[in-house]
């Protein structure tokens, strides 16, 4: 669970870092969003530079007041010879008063409310001496923050005024803070609508998002999908409402064609279906009008002997084909198999020894769990199948190419691996080769050719049982591996097996002459 909730963790992750993956509405939120918190911002930024340059227009006038107030106030001092005579009152609480001598302040103070004085330190007479004369600047005092100062020129004497920012400051400050705060929650407000509207305004597409999954979730390659899903319509004059009722028309468009396809495969199946079950009994008839000639066949030359052999071969032959396009027909009309529980074991087992009596020139190896494998499903029709794999490794490679046949359980799911080393399959190929009628190339050819529909017999046998075959081939190495579904015992089924255990083909006991052996090579 916790590898599980990493990777979804990090998809999730991915799918943030890769807006090309976003939902429209998502992509609409935060389009609106970030041009709200943009506007917002600059709309901010502006207030407060504005509110700055008048808050330091004022102050600026305030100080021009103040500045010619100390100046008299000063300069009376000096003539007195007593700069202690300066009067507090002149100055508004924490404005800076500073008299320049030279190059040094001679006498500087700073009023607070009560009229107390305190002195500059060295590093914040430095700052004021950058003061200029009959120009307003702003210095930043280590010791009290930032000032608005002007100078003004005595004759020899500088007096340095300046007005305290910091009341200024806070204002600014708490400007900020008030328009920080209210254009996050209108951030959050504008989310919050514009979530709610643009899901109403998508609506419509939701409802088409969920009729095309719908959709998606149909066995539409099967033929038996059924499109009635519609797109109901709410406003036919809008884009999406357009897009709706084209949607619509082209389902029913595709509804027409998957029921003219359905009709014509059914026709078709229902063709062969019949065309094979007739030409039973001539075939049937050839067959046994064949078989009666050859017992009276003394007076029959060499040449009519061979021409009656070949009718025969021809009829059996016939025969074969016409049962395989019977059964495929069966297969494709759906019709529901024998079900019971099937040793998959036992089935193959059989098969190989089959597989063996009818080619010896094919060495053949089988392995085999130490329990028995067991599925659901047709045991002849399994038998069939595996016979048919067994046939085509034997009649498609070369003879005393070995065969190796392997049966496990992968949790759940039986697999049985049919491996030949012959020449494989050429890769342009192995895409057609369970299709009817195909064919490969010489090497893996019939001496006497091939219905191509072995492989075919096997897929439809194969995914009537619920399960997957499949082809990896190369040079030297041609598998068939095939996967079924294990026999599911519950409860019931359980109290009503027998004491023996397991049974075979549709509830036949295993014969105790089943050979022991988990491998066996074919000589």
């Amino acid at each position: 669970m916790t590898q599980q909730a990493a990777a979804s963790a990090a998809q999730l992750g991915r799918r943030i870092q890769n807006p090309a993956s976003w939902s429209l509405r998502r992509r609409l939120l935060v389009v609106v969003g970030v041009l709200f918190a943009v506007l917002t911002a600059a709309v901010a930024i502006a207030s407060v530079i504005t509110m700055r340059v008048v808050l330091e227009s004022r102050l600026d006038e305030q100080l021009l007041e103040v500045s010619g107030r100390a100046t008299v106030s000063v300069q009376r001092a000096l003539n007195t010879g007593d700069l202690a005579t300066v009067d507090p009152a002149i100055t508004p609480s924490g404005a800076l008063i500073a008299v320049q001598e030279g190059d040094a302040l001679g006498t500087n103070f700073i009023m607070n409310r009560i009229g107390q004085q305190f002195g500059l330190s060295e590093r914040d007479q430095e700052m004021v001496l950058e003061a200029q004369t009959d120009a307003v600047t702003s210095v930043q005092l280590p010791s009290y923050g930032a000032y608005r100062v002007i100078a003004r020129d005595l004759g020899g004497v500088r007096v340095i005024v300046g007005v305290s920012m910091a009341e200024a400051n806070q204002t600014l400050a708490a400007l900020a803070f008030v328009i920080a705060a209210s254009a996050a929650a209108a951030t959050v407000l504008v989310l919050m609508l514009g979530d709610g509207i643009i899901r109403q305004a998508l609506r419509p597409l939701t409802s088409v998002i969920a009729t095309t999954e719908r959709i998606s979730q149909l066995p539409l390659a099967s033929g038996d999908a059924q499109l009635t899903n519609r797109v109901r319509i709410e406003d036919p004059a809008s884009e999406v409402g357009r897009v709706q009722e084209s949607m619509n028309r082209m389902l029913s468009h595709i509804e027409e064609a998957f029921d003219a396809r359905s009709m014509s495969e059914r026709r078709v199946r229902q063709f062969v279906a019949d065309a094979s079950h007739e030409l039973r009994t001539p075939l049937a008839a050839v067959r046994g009008y064949a078989e009666i000639t050859r017992k009276h066949d003394d007076g029959l030359s060499p040449d009519a002997r061979e021409s009656l052999g070949r009718i025969e071969a021809a009829a059996r032959r016939m025969q074969a084909l016409v049962d395989d396009l019977l059964l495929l027909a069966r297969l494709d009309e759906g019709r529901e198999l024998e079900r019971g529980e099937v040793d998959l074991s036992l089935l193959v087992v059989e098969a190989v020894a089959d597989a063996q009596a009818a080619g010896r020139a094919h060495p053949i190896s089988l392995e085999l769990p130490e329990e028995p494998v067991v599925v659901a499903g047709d045991a002849l029709r399994l038998q069939q199948a595996i016979a048919n794999l067994l046939a085509n490794a034997r009649v498609h490679t070369p003879r005393g190419t070995a065969i190796d046949v392997a049966l496990r359980s992968e949790g759940d799911i039986a697999v049985v691996d049919i491996v030949d080393a012959g020449p494989g399959i050429p890769p342009e190929q192995q895409s057609t080769v369970f299709e009817r009628f195909a064919r490969g190339d010489r090497s893996r050819s019939r001496e006497t050719g091939s219905s191509g529909l072995g492989l075919a017999i096997v897929q439809a046998i194969v995914d009537a049982h619920h399960g997957a075959i499949s082809l990896a081939s190369q040079p030297g190495r041609t598998a068939f591996t095939v996967r079924l579904p294990l026999w599911q015992i519950g409860p019931a089924t359980e109290a009503a097996a027998a004491p023996a255990g397991h049974t075979a083909h549709h509830g036949d006991p295993i014969p105790a002459s089943v050979p022991e052996p988990r491998t066996t090579d074919a000589p």
